[in-house]
């Protein structure tokens, strides 16, 4: 019993991952098939790319990457893909990962078997970080795959940040995510909250990067504290931001498990 809740849950997810597992690493490969075309003619790439408005080639980076690079490439037409589609499933994942256990009634089943509370989410915890580590595990697979496309000599270290800052945002926004599946008790709410998050976050970032007066806003989204555009700025994912949202993955894993300690279970 001890493990049984972890292997479940990576057999009742298993279906899932595979999925988003192929849908991520089939977007990887098909925007960076088109890489070489860019990096053929990238002066004419650029040009293209001038009649853009200031403020959303700011958003998107396209004001600092290079498209003619596989890695400012990347940055810019890949990297977001990654960080906001494994948002959402990181969040669909761990939103009804304990809650379930009350929807479906099975909770007080599951809690009468020789578990402790702390086992049955720090197990159900284990599942998803373990499923969040093999689709990043397939999308840099892809990812480094890919660097075949370009004939220059690729930064690894930057697309090895990208991958990182990409990974630590599934951990944060899932951690959240599971938070929130420990407090509240209808799955659908739950599911709903934790998608308004992660969308929240991305309009902010957004809004963060079209005007200088909403600048601040780059300060409480986690789209901006792992932008591609600042992490080759910095030659790597800024420290405050990997800090913080370890920080708050670390206090909303903690909470979790603290929360559903005590938690009157019903169902």
């Amino acid at each position: 019993m001890r493990r049984m809740i972890f292997r479940r849950e990576l057999k009742s997810n298993a279906r899932g991952l595979v999925i988003w597992s192929l849908v991520l690493g089939g977007l990887v490969l098909m925007m960076m098939s088109v890489y070489p075309s860019f990096a053929e003619d990238a002066q004419t790439a650029e040009e293209m790319l001038n009649v853009f408005p200031e403020p959303l080639a700011k958003v998107f980076g396209m004001d600092t990457l290079n498209l003619g690079t596989y890695t400012g490439f990347y940055g810019v037409e890949v990297h977001l893909i990654n960080t906001l589609v494994g948002s959402v499933y990181a969040a669909l994942l761990a939103a009804g990962m304990l809650a379930k256990e009350e929807n479906d009634h099975t909770a007080e089943f599951l809690l009468s078997k020789p578990v402790t509370r702390i086992e049955v989410t720090g197990q159900k915890l284990a599942a998803v970080l373990t499923n969040l580590f093999m689709l990043n595990a397939v999308i840099a697979a892809v990812s480094f795959a890919c660097t075949g496309f370009a004939d220059e000599a690729v930064e690894l270290d930057i697309l090895v940040w990208y991958l990182l800052a990409t990974f630590l945002l599934h951990v944060t926004v899932a951690s959240v995510s599971f938070l929130l599946s420990a407090v509240m008790r209808r799955t659908r709410s739950i599911v709903s909250l934790a998608l308004g998050i992660v969308f929240l976050s991305y309009a902010l970032h957004i809004m963060a990067g079209l005007s200088d007066r909403f600048d601040f806003l780059r300060h409480v989204s986690l789209f901006s504290f792992t932008d591609a555009a600042a992490i080759v700025e910095n030659g790597g994912l800024d420290a405050p931001c990997a800090a913080v949202m370890v920080l708050v993955s670390l206090l909303c894993a903690l909470g979790a498990i603290g929360y559903y300690h005590n938690k009157d279970i019903t169902g």
